[in-house]
Order: structure tokens, then C-alpha cells, then sequence
């Protein structure tokens, strides 16, 4: 992935990066690292439908200073990395064939911040600015958040109950020790909290859960509707509803 030169319109915010920007990088570090380690080291190719994510190789500029770099110039808000995680998990979640690796976690990450500020934020850059802040053609960050929103099933709002989970599990230090462990008790929370949700709209979710060996509830993130709460997410604004930006499967930048 080439590095964007940051010039003309590509001004720097002067704030720090937040902490949430910091937690996701360990916790994106985390998941990449064993991913690469089962997968010989991340250099082959086919992860699946993650594929699309994939650069020619893994780019030399690690998670923390990508996330750091978008930050610099993006100014992302600091529910926008929490948001953007959610993405990573439930993309990986929803094609458990494909894994998060180095060859695919740039361009992952890239689009899953470029959706959540559309999602949480009033004003919002549009599709050329993160791809010159990324790296990428503006042609390649179009198809990335198609290809994204596609995994997606076009489900990007989160409600309270969920973020609040996820940052949760983002600040729990213990899983920097036992991150296999971490990762299944947030696949599970996640998917009762869902259906929980789904229960309280009427919506019968029985037929999408399924329980694995070790007991652990499977959900099936590509069945059924949005959460519930009418998708009341984390800083919804009035002009940030997922639906005006995302209703007919098509970008508007």
C-alpha cells in the first residue's frame, strides 16, 4: 500500500490520538499476529471473501502507525475506532473462513473507520480524502466500502448495549494474555445481546444461533434484521442515519 502524500487538503488536527485508537491497535495486533502465525506467516493468498481487502503484500507500516496516520489527518472521533473494530469482528465473523491478516488488515481497518464516521459523524470526509489519507485510488476505497458493506449485510449500526461491550472488551488488559479466550467470550456476549435485542423487536431468532463444541452460542450474523432499538447506535445524529447513506447498496461520494 503506497503511502499518500499528505499535502493540499490533507490538513493535521493537532489533537492525540485517542485512547481507543491505541486499544484497537493492540487488539487488531493481537488477532493479526495469530492469524499469521497459523497462516505460515501471512504471505499466501485466498482469505476467503476477505480477498478483496488484499494489497499486492503485507505493507511495512504496522497497524498502530496506519491508525495513527489516519488519525493525524482524519481526526476521527474516538467512538469511530470502538465502531470500526465492531466491523473487523463481525466481518470476521460472518466469513469464518477468511482471517484478518497482514495482507488484508490496512485496507480492512481503512474502510471499516471510513464507514463508522459516515455512520456517527455530522460531517464526515469523503471517500477521495480517506483514500489519499490511506493510500489507496479513490477508485480501490469505492469498491473497498462496497465490498465491505457487502460482508456487512449493509448491519452497521450499533446499539448502546453492543459498543458499550466491545469498548469493554477493548480496555480488558486481561486479554492481552489470553486473547483466544477474550475473543470467544465477545462472540458470545455479542450474539445474546443481539438476540436479546431482536427478542424485545419480535423478531423469533432462534433459527440463527447454533451452540459450538466447547458450548459457546454461535450466532449467524447473516441472518435476520438489524439490532434492535429501532438501530439506536452511538451518537446518532439526525443526518447519520445508516439507511439515508446506505439504503440502496451504492456510495454517495
Amino acid at each position: 500500500m503506497g503511502d499518500a502524500g499528505a499535502t493540499g487538503s490533507l490538513l493535521s488536527p493537532p489533537s492525540a490520538p485517542p485512547p481507543e485508537l491505541g486499544m484497537v491497535a493492540r487488539a487488531v495486533q493481537r488477532l493479526v499476529a495469530r492469524n499469521d502465525a497459523l497462516d505460515g506467516g501471512g504471505e499466501g493468498g485466498g482469505t476467503g471473501t476477505l480477498a478483496a481487502f488484499e494489497g499486492a503484500g503485507a505493507p511495512r507500516i504496522g497497524v498502530a502507525q496506519y491508525l495513527e496516520r489516519v488519525h493525524r489527518y482524519a481526526g476521527l472521533e474516538p467512538e469511530c475506532y470502538v465502531v470500526a473494530y465492531a466491523y473487523v469482528d463481525r466481518a470476521a465473523h460472518r466469513r469464518p473462513a477468511a482471517a484478518v491478516a497482514s495482507r488484508n488488515v490496512h485496507r480492512l481497518l481503512l474502510a471499516c473507520l471510513l464507514v463508522a464516521s459516515k455512520v456517527l459523524d455530522d460531517f464526515h470526509h469523503d471517500n477521495a480524502f480517506f483514500a489519499r489519507v490511506g493510500g489507496v485510488s479513490n477508485a480501490e476505497m469505492n469498491r473497498l466500502e462496497l465490498e465491505l458493506l457487502d460482508v456487512l449485510d449493509f448491519e452497521v449500526m450499533l446499539s448502546r448495549r453492543l459498543y458499550d461491550l466491545y469498548r469493554a472488551h477493548l480496555q480488558d488488559k486481561r486479554h492481552s494474555s489470553r486473547d483466544a479466550a477474550g475473543v470467544d467470550e465477545l462472540v458470545e456476549a455479542a450474539a445474546s445481546i443481539k438476540i436479546e435485542e431482536q427478542s424485545a423487536d419480535g423478531d423469533d431468532d432462534e433459527d440463527n444461533r447454533s451452540r459450538l463444541a466447547n458450548g459457546a452460542v454461535q450466532y449467524d450474523w447473516n441472518q435476520g434484521p438489524a439490532a434492535g432499538n429501532g438501530g439506536a447506535g452511538v451518537r446518532r445524529h439526525s443526518s447519520s442515519q445508516a439507511p439515508a447513506r446506505y439504503s440502496s447498496g451504492q456510495t454517495s461520494d
